[in-house]
């Protein structure tokens, strides 16, 4: 029978977590699925987890590889699925058991949706609950918390109809981090998001998801994505193939990048907001007047980190981020 689902799993190294997290796929209450999994060069006993795992569930199909990277992991995976929905799993978190099955009784139900996530919970390293991870409820909701980059979808509880990732190429591999969110800003310009209110996934924190230079990067990214959607929305296209030309050197990149203001207002606000980064924010903000983008908020904010004040709001930004382990 073809499955009408393939969950995703790109893993390297994840020995510590991997059979709960497997476990939680396979005993779902929704059965007709594949459980495609890319061990993307693990070192450690992933690889006969992985191998002891699928003799058991002839489900589980497993696919080694040389190390490459989440997004490229990720897009060999969506290439070898049979199902009409994609569903993320990541290696150290766990789905509830009904949630495969709520998610394609709503997908089913509702066909103006292209993608669907769930409402999640923190767990620790010990797999025992810290608290509610943050996510938006309602298309509009969400919309307004992707544009912003203030709350963006958990990436492992997210499922979402093939052909929507076919319409626009899937994960863009020039992207090191924040594939999901330059995923999810492409979609929404042709579907619908949500998620659902259900906790249906644990999303298990590390010391170095959200930190650090991870962080970093990851919020640098995402500014990246966001120029790149404003540039979509009045281009028509946006200059992907110069990212890939200097290989990802978002230095080099933003030098010759046709909206190179504008990303520089962007990175100062996410550095500023993001990591309370007055110093940076205050680099960026002067690149991006010097580049000509004058916007209001541009200016006051610049003058604001000139005073060292801290960032006005309040909690600024919630993003699910990438994480170094288990290919987050």
């Amino acid at each position: 029978m073809t499955p009408l689902v393939s969950v995703i799993m790109a893993v390297r190294d994840a020995e510590s977590t991997l059979v709960a997290s497997l476990q939680s796929v396979s005993t779902q209450t929704f059965t007709r699925f594949e459980f495609i999994i890319i061990d993307d060069g693990s070192s450690d006993r992933t690889g006969a987890i992985l191998r002891a795992a699928a003799e058991k569930d002839p489900r589980i199909l497993v696919h080694p590889q040389s190390p490459s990277g989440l997004a490229v992991s990720l897009n060999r995976a969506i290439a070898l699925a049979k199902g009409q929905y994609v569903a993320r799993q990541d290696a150290d978190d766990i789905s509830m058991p009904t949630r495969l099955a709520l998610q394609v009784e709503r997908l089913e139900m509702d066909t103006d949706l292209g993608a669907l996530g769930t409402a999640a919970t923190v767990i620790n390293a010990d797999g025992h609950v810290t608290g509610r991870f943050p996510t938006a409820h309602g298309v509009s909701a969400v919309r307004r918390g992707l544009l912003s980059c203030r709350i963006t979808p958990v990436h492992g509880s997210m499922m979402v109809r093939r052909d929507c990732l076919a319409n626009v190429g899937g994960y863009r591999e020039a992207f090191p981090v924040s594939q999901d969110f330059d995923l999810w800003l492409r979609l929404i310009e042709h579907v619908e998001i949500d998620n659902l209110t259900e906790l249906l996934y644990q999303w298990r924190a590390s010391s170095e998801s959200l930190h650090g230079t991870k962080r970093r990067q990851q919020l640098y990214c995402s500014g990246i994505a966001m120029a790149f959607a404003a540039e979509r929305k009045k281009y028509g296209r946006d200059s992907y193939g110069l990212l890939v030309q200097h290989s990802g050197d978002m230095n080099k990149f933003s030098g010759s990048y046709q909206l190179r203001g504008y990303l520089y207002a962007l990175w100062a606000d996410l550095m500023f907001r993001g990591l309370n980064d007055l110093r940076t924010a205050r680099k960026y903000f002067y690149k991006a007047l010097s580049a000509g983008y004058c916007h209001p908020r541009v200016v006051a904010l610049f003058m604001w980190v000139l005073l060292g004040l801290p960032w006005p709001g309040g909690k600024p930004l919630q993003v699910s981020g990438d994480k170094l382990s288990s290919h987050k």
